[in-house]
């Protein structure tokens, strides 16, 4: 596996010198810049998701509602992305990898114990790689700094850790701010916890710098897994979870009553939702044969409204939460369950300034191709993922393509142009009878 992640050993000149607690106030307003895997299931060679914008000469969606300007060496963040493919591509498996990347820097350190073993699978189908770490990087900015930070890591040891930051200026050089790899460390000087922390040997095979040195509040480490605590990512295993969340924010009356409008416009028939001992319950008008409405009656919610009403009550919180305060949300199959305009307006709600003053950022896996166009998404905004022929995901962009910002995108991606489409083969065979 070629490895793409390197490290950069760069000189503490008093002018790259970086006080890691400076950061503590800022990075609640960073976003992401790229996310990248490799040697992770079904992602065999580092693959990376760039929100960083390419230069589109004209675009459906305003540029000032569908990015936030940086300036410097990344000049605008997109509010989102999708990603197609067919079943089986490995879009899960991007989520899957950004879930797992969150969960060992937050837990590493609190739900391991010595010799735990690592939940992570490198990529099987493959001699060489099957028996090498995974790797995983983010890089996150603002208008004023970029972080990057990664690590490599098996089902039994962390291998590599880094994190790295400059300045966001064209030219500006990376200053590490902690390098790892083994049992040797490197760590600015100015990260005084975290140095410490090393030194007094504290920092466990299982488990990660940045989740330890956060422990013992290094403003850096602390700040770090703060924002990917402000990250959701939110996958189609987690009903059970979303579904609990979902019922406790009804408890805060401020939020039940946004979450009642968001319904409301979604046109669901709801008047009301609330908990009645504990049991959450969706009101709805109740009409006489004349059509005069009467009285209002209620339903047990999860047991009496639809499956795709249910899962946008589950998702009306993060959606909220994460556009009043500029959080990430990334969520696998969004369209499931769901009519095609709902999604269509829970992805217009990211890429429009009045609704996302804050620059909120929404990543998500998607079948429906009614997304599909230049009005609803940028051509940088629109990914894909496909398997080769030894079963390897590869992530490319349709901005990677040579066409028209109007051209008819679902129109050329069901005709295969794009890729990242299902090959059908003939079911007819299946059930016709050869011998008739």
């Amino acid at each position: 596996m070629n490895k793409v992640i390197k490290r950069q050993t760069l000189a503490f000149s008093e002018e790259n010198q970086y006080i890691c607690k400076n950061i503590t106030n800022i990075i609640v307003i960073f976003m992401i810049v790229q996310f990248s895997v490799a040697n992770y299931l079904s992602f065999k060679e580092m693959s990376t998701l760039s929100l960083a914008t390419t230069n589109l000469k004209e675009t459906a969606i305003s540029d000032t509602d569908s990015m936030t300007e940086m300036g410097g060496a990344i000049p605008a963040v997109l509010h989102g992305a999708a990603i197609y493919g067919a079943n089986a591509s490995g879009k899960s498996n991007f989520a899957k990898a950004f879930a797992t990347f969150k969960w060992l820097v937050i837990n590493s350190i609190k739900e391991l114990q010595a010799g735990d073993a690592l939940d992570v699978e490198s990529f099987m189908l493959n001699d060489t790689t099957a028996k090498e770490p995974s790797v995983f990087e983010i890089v996150f900015c603002n208008v004023d700094y970029i972080f990057r930070y990664g690590f490599e890591v098996d089902g039994v040891k962390v291998h590599k850790e880094w994190l790295y930051r400059r300045n966001n200026k064209k030219r500006a050089k990376e200053v590490e701010l902690w390098y790892r790899e083994g049992d040797i460390y490197n760590v600015h000087p100015s990260c005084a916890i975290a140095k410490s922390v090393v030194a007094n040997k504290m920092v466990r095979d299982n488990a990660l710098l940045v989740s330890v040195a956060a422990q013992f509040n290094d403003e850096t480490a602390v700040s770090i897994v703060d924002w990917l605590n402000d990250t959701s990512i939110i996958t189609s295993h987690d009903d059970e979870v979303m579904w609990k969340r979902a019922a406790i924010k009804l408890d805060d009356q401020k939020m039940r009553k946004r979450i009642v409008d968001f319904s409301r416009y979604a046109d669901l028939g709801i008047e009301d939702i609330y908990k009645v001992n504990d049991e959450v319950v969706s009101s709805h008008i109740q009409y006489d044969d004349d059509g005069r409405e009467t009285q209002r009656v209620s339903f047990p919610f999860e047991s009496n409204e639809s499956e795709g009403t249910v899962k946008y009550f589950q998702l009306a919180y993060p959606i909220i939460d994460a556009l009043d305060n500029g959080k990430r949300l990334v969520i696998d199959e969004i369209d499931s369950k769901m009519h095609p305009m709902l999604t269509s307006k829970i992805i217009e709600l990211f890429n429009t300034k009045a609704t996302n003053p804050n620059h909120a950022q929404l990543i998500f896996t998607i079948h429906d191709t009614n997304i599909l166009s230049a009005k609803i998404l940028r051509r940088d905004q629109v990914w894909f993922a496909q398997k080769d022929m030894y079963g390897a995901t590869k992530l490319y962009s349709l901005a990677d393509y040579k066409v028209r910002n109007n051209a008819p995108f679902e129109k050329e991606y069901l005709e295969g142009k794009y890729g990242g489409t299902p090959i059908v083969g003939d079911f007819s065979k299946l059930f016709v009878n050869e011998e008739d």
